[in-house]
């Protein structure tokens, strides 16, 4: 858990880095012997002097708390790195695990963050298992997005590993709201890689679907956008995507072409596993359409 303990200790590194004094970074917003308190983790602060330091520091929020984080990960975070390992490995014993801790913990002290956590872990099980989805969990998913004024970074996961049990007309209305539910959250780097990744998957959700016209509205809704160059990945996925776009579509060269020049990419860079599971991807469009 992270308090002000972690915080000041923190603050006072940013402050010795930047060779400022107590009283210097102290000035005219609080006393030096405040400041020097709250360094030893013996005094809290109030949000808006803590911003006020911060932009004596030159230091954003986002940065802050993104060294904080790393030293002092929430349950949450801890949570999602192991489930997210055990997903990759296809482990649906350690999954189920997991979930079945979060809903006994929900029962115990009917905190909702445990609640939350479970239907997230629910979400990674349906994803990587064969069995038929039970209709109350995939009700007790959407309605649970549906309850969410804004989203952060676990309602995008869950929702990232629904897709492909969610109905087209759900799946549709809850893939717009990733534009409208998304603000807050939506404009630090990783929630921003990860919405563009939804909207790539979600129009290749419904490609898979046959429902063309939904999938070119999310690809013209990610091209407006634009990708930052930075996120390779996401615009090699946006490549492969259109080029199953335009095969559907009848324009059966230009798509070929966008979709073989990623699967060359992948060769040069050496990345095999994807490479694999792309060319598999192409070689059944190509079995289904042509």
């Amino acid at each position: 858990m992270i308090g002000p303990v972690e915080m000041g200790a923190l603050l006072k590194k940013f402050r010795l880095s930047k060779n400022l004094t107590l009283k210097e970074l102290a000035s005219d917003y609080l006393s030096v012997s405040f400041l020097s308190k709250f360094e030893r983790g013996e005094s809290d602060i109030s949000l808006s002097r803590f911003f006020l330091l911060l932009n004596k520091l030159d230091i954003s929020i986002e940065e802050f708390y993104g060294i904080l984080s790393q030293d002092n990960p929430t349950h949450t975070e801890k949570l999602l790195e192991s489930a997210s390992k055990a997903y990759y490995q296809n482990d649906i014993l350690l999954l189920q695990k997991y979930a079945g801790e979060e809903r006994h913990k929900f029962e115990l002290t009917q905190d909702k963050s445990f609640l939350y956590n479970s239907i997230m872990l629910e979400s990674f099980l349906v994803s990587i298992s064969n069995k038929e989805v039970d209709e109350n969990k995939v009700r007790e998913l959407t309605d649970y997005l549906f309850s969410i004024e804004q989203w952060g970074k676990r309602e995008l996961i869950i929702l990232g590993n629904s897709m492909s049990f969610i109905s087209t007309q759900t799946l549709n209305v809850l893939t717009k709201e990733i534009v409208y539910r998304t603000s807050l959250f939506g404009k630090s780097d990783s929630n921003q890689r990860i919405r563009l990744s939804l909207l790539i998957n979600a129009a290749y959700e419904f490609l898979r679907r046959d429902e063309l016209d939904s999938a070119k509205y999310y690809l013209d809704l990610v091209n407006d956008s634009g990708i930052p160059e930075v996120l390779l990945y996401e615009r090699h996925e946006l490549i492969f995507v259109m080029g199953t776009y335009l095969i559907k579509s009848g324009e059966v060269t230009e798509g070929r072409n966008l979709i073989e020049g990623c699967l060359e990419t992948l060769r040069t860079l050496g990345a095999e596993n994807l490479l694999i599971t792309k060319e598999s991807e192409y070689q059944e469009l190509l079995n289904s359409t042509i």
